[in-house]
């Protein structure tokens, strides 16, 4: 999942690539306003002149020369903005053009990564994956209740297997268009084969529409990951920033937990990623075969707690979708 330095290096590119596109679109409006309204000309080379006599002035210590000088200068950009206006432009016509104002197109607000070259990152990340083409195919477009049966029911809640998921399907819509509002954990249980990951699928398509940064990975390649991090974060390329990256999204979806090799690094492991995800009102999905009880015993009692108290809890059950899709 982590990306190799020249991986890396080809995004950095794009965002020079786009830089001198806009500023192509920059030198090309310029000389556009030129020709149709020279007057423009005109008023930038007086601000200029005004800006340079007022340095000199304020060094020579004239008290007056910063605002006598901010007050030349709004006289004179309202009259360009008017310019503008009244020949068919908007008045930030010639304002820099950024694809991205944030960081203006450098992929940094300072020392951290922009929202922007995460969101590239995971992009591509998800290009050099099949994620992509499973979410245009694994949707709540294409979602078929066909497969829950109303003659299947949980002995527990006494709901039928249709029943419960189209109640779960409704959280879903709810969770989805309040996600900003609202952020909540989910935790998605259900033996093999009744739609589990389709439905984190269904979720995660929905939040990156709507320009959600959200991480998808295996529960294996979760604490391979973790691993590399914790042992390894020097001698692997990457690493730190993907790790960070879990930590920092928008949404992580942890599929299959319980299938992974435990150890007793993966206890920790697990505590240590939602526990700070839950601190910094990041929201989680987790799907699992496990019970929670089954979570207890094979993580700890503190993963346990923190689910209980701090995620909703949904079981999806029926027959197995994949031998029902081939029949």
């Amino acid at each position: 999942m982590a990306l190799t330095n020249e991986q890396f290096d080809n995004i950095m590119y794009e965002y020079e690539k786009t830089r001198n596109a806009n500023n192509k679109i920059m030198e090309a409006r310029r000389k556009e306003i030129s020709e149709k309204i020279p007057r423009i000309d005109e008023i930038n080379a007086e601000i200029a002149n005004l800006s340079l006599e007022a340095s000199v002035k304020a060094i020579n210590g004239d008290g007056d020369a910063i605002l006598s000088l901010k007050e030349n200068t709004e006289v004179l950009l309202n009259e360009k903005y008017l310019l503008l206006e009244r020949n068919g432009f908007d008045r930030r016509y010639l304002e820099p053009v950024y694809t991205c104002r944030d960081c203006r197109d450098t992929g940094y607000i300072g020392n951290e990564k922009c929202h922007c070259l995460k969101q590239k990152i995971i992009d591509f990340l998800y290009s050099q994956s099949n994620l992509k083409e499973i979410l245009h195919k694994e949707n709540f477009d294409n979602f078929n209740f066909d497969y829950y049966s109303p003659d299947i029911y949980n002995e527990k809640t006494g709901k039928n297997a249709l029943d419960n998921i189209q109640e779960i399907v409704d959280y879903c819509y709810t969770y989805i268009k309040h996600f900003d509002a609202k952020p909540k954990s989910i935790l998605i249980q259900g033996n093999t084969g009744v739609g589990k990951t389709y439905l984190t699928n269904c979720i995660a398509k929905e939040l990156i529409e709507k320009g959600k940064l959200v991480v998808y990975i295996s529960a294996i390649k979760f604490f391979d990951l973790m691993a590399d991090y914790s042992f390894n974060s020097k001698k692997i390329e990457g690493a730190n920033d993907t790790v960070n990256m879990m930590f920092d999204c928008d949404l992580l979806i942890i599929d299959d937990l319980g299938t992974e090799f435990t150890n007793s690094f993966s206890g920790t492991a697990l505590f240590n990623c939602i526990n700070e995800r839950m601190i910094n009102s990041k929201s989680t999905i987790i799907s699992t075969n496990l019970s929670l009880n089954d979570i207890k015993k094979k993580y700890s009692e503190r993963i346990y707690s923190r689910i209980l108290g701090n995620y909703q809890v949904f079981e999806v059950f029926g027959k197995d979708i994949r031998l029902e899709s081939i029949m």
